[in-house]
């Protein structure tokens, strides 16, 4: 199967222990492989084993503390 980057925005993100927060929530959706939050552009990306559920990973992004803006 072939993985798919997905960039989202979100709002909130100010420091590492939010970059932190953010990739451990969305690290453990089922099909994600890895995780990139930057506080500094308010970027997360993800890679994903197929198409991720936008819905979950506003969620987990949720969880986290932040607001899930949408795809970047």
């Amino acid at each position: 199967m072939t993985e798919i980057t997905t960039t989202y925005q979100v709002s909130g993100m100010t420091c590492g222990h939010c970059e932190k927060a953010v990739t451990q929530e969305v690290s453990a959706l089922d099909g994600v492989s890895a995780v990139r939050a930057a506080a500094s552009s308010g970027l997360v990306t993800v890679t994903s084993a197929g198409e991720p559920d936008d819905a979950a990973v506003r969620a987990a992004v949720d969880e986290a503390g932040y607001e899930l803006v949408g795809r970047a």
